[in-house]
């Protein structure tokens, strides 16, 4: 059965073909005057579709959506010929459901889910078109406001009368069924009337939570379900493994190593370590002849510098950040690994804190800063986190060209690197997925978390600084 087919039959309701053919003119005064409104949703999507290549956008009426959008390439299907307006350079305009251009886009915007005649099958079957690691972006409105401008229709007819009545509350409750997800969603636009000055500053103010309750729209960013995850077999695996003093640590990896996939790369960055933590490094790589451990020179500044460097000298397709400390098992790892292959996850957040940790593993005051920033990004995030600082993080290296493009831009520099990974997937619309391991006391030597107050300090600066430009700066 031919997919492309299915989508143009019949894709808008008839109600609203006829108003939006016979009502141009007046369609195209009220845009005009709500192009401030228009203007504050593409440049949010625009945070939303950092580094898109390609973006196919689905509108009823409301192309001016695309003025603002950034894309190396926009394919546009609006509901009638007369509102299509190349409001930007790189629009291609099409009447019908491409199938090979949608396959190649990493965005899919859908603007006119209220006047689809089948949402749910569309939805279905851009699920089915649409590659695996690309996301769909629903704007919708929530239940109070769809109910209000229902009733302001009566009175100054700016949209059709009948058309679907899908607020985003119901549309939560598709997705599902349509083998899509959702990884992030937003909220914005509290007050639709401009008023100099004061509608740019409560907009902004109510994308906050709990304020956002009283958002008109809505910014469900999707992804697909069930995805083919046979290639993901094949894939390469490189631990970064950054070292400072822990010559006795690395002594213990041998064992796992031999034990471990003899394929998998193991880079261990030596951070100007006063012990004889390089010497080990290169005694390990002679006992292991047969597998394929690298020894890099880290930067001397800090633990995120060293990872980051470890990441590009790495060959793998999968990234493993692993502490040196030996405080999460290799079978953690191995299972962690398997989560990322084998479902929709692009993103491995170990977290120490669903399992009871073992003795002496963590200090009561690391213990309860992990708990105070895992709820400040359960609350950024809108879903649930509950270790931030768990040194243990799993990602493909194709993600890593979005994710340093945002490293320490977050207020201040991430020592550690946990803040920049986390915000940074978040940002980029990976699916970030939880995998709790055992956590256990270090082998050998103490914690380097020292400092305990200037580090909560700056990662709390770090929290507030991503608050700002992923909520409220434009």
């Amino acid at each position: 059965m031919n997919i492309t087919k299915i989508l143009k039959s019949d894709y808008y309701l008839n109600s609203s073909i006829s108003f939006f053919k016979s009502n141009f003119e007046k369609r195209l005064k009220f845009i005009e005057k709500k192009n401030f409104l228009f203007n504050e949703i593409s440049n949010f999507i625009n945070n939303c579709i950092d580094n898109s290549k390609s973006i196919f956008i689905f509108c009823a009426g409301n192309s001016i959506i695309s003025k603002n959008i950034k894309s190396d390439k926009i394919f546009l299907k609006e509901i009638d010929e007369k509102y299509e307006i190349k409001y930007n350079t790189n629009i291609n305009f099409t009447d019908e459901i491409q199938h090979k251009a949608i396959s190649e886009c990493d965005s899919v915007l859908i603007a006119d889910i209220e006047h689809q005649s089948n949402p749910t099958s569309n939805l279905l079957n851009l699920s089915k078109i649409i590659k695996d690691d690309a996301k769909i972006i629903i704007l919708s409105k929530n239940l109070i406001w769809m109910i209000l401008i229902k009733l302001l229709k009566f009175f100054f007819n700016f949209s059709p009368i009948k058309n679907n009545f899908l607020p985003s509350s119901y549309l939560n409750n598709l997705y599902s069924s349509c083998n899509l997800e959702i990884v992030r969603s937003e909220k914005l636009i509290a007050l639709p009337i401009y008023i100099p000055l004061v509608t740019k500053f409560i907009n902004r103010v109510f994308r906050l939570p709990l304020l956002n309750i009283f958002c008109l729209s809505n910014v469900t960013i999707l992804k697909k379900i069930n995805q083919n995850s046979s290639n993901n077999e094949s894939k390469q695996i490189s631990f970064i493994i950054p070292c400072k003093n822990e010559q006795n640590n690395i002594k213990l990896f041998e064992k796992e190593i031999i034990k471990n996939n003899q394929s998998y790369e193991y880079l261990f960055g030596d951070d100007n370590s006063s012990d004889k933590t390089d010497e080990e490094i290169d005694k390990l790589s002679k006992k292991l002849p047969n597998n394929k451990i690298i020894k890099y020179k880290g930067p001397g500044i800090c633990k995120s510098e060293n990872v980051y460097k470890g990441i590009e000298h790495s060959s793998g397709d999968i990234i493993v950040i692993y502490d040196a400390d030996l405080t999460v098992s290799f079978k953690d790892i191995e299972f962690s690994l398997n989560i990322l292959k084998n479902t929709n996850a692009d993103f491995i957040n170990c977290t120490r804190m669903i399992y009871p940790q073992k003795d002496g593993a963590m200090k009561l005051f690391n213990f309860v800063g992990n708990s105070f920033f895992a709820g400040l990004f359960s609350l950024l995030f809108r879903k649930k986190i509950t270790d931030t600082l768990c040194g243990t993080k799993i990602f493909y290296k194709k993600d890593w060209i979005k994710l340093k493009k945002d490293i320490s831009k977050w207020g201040m520099k991430d020592l550690w690197g946990d803040f920049d990974l986390l915000i940074g997937a978040y940002k980029n619309n990976l699916k970030i997925t939880e995998v709790p391991v055992t956590y256990y006391e270090r082998k050998e030597e103490g914690t380097k978390m020292t400092s305990i107050i200037s580090n909560a300090l700056r990662m709390f600066f770090i929290v507030i600084s991503s608050y700002y430009k992923l909520r409220l700066k434009k």
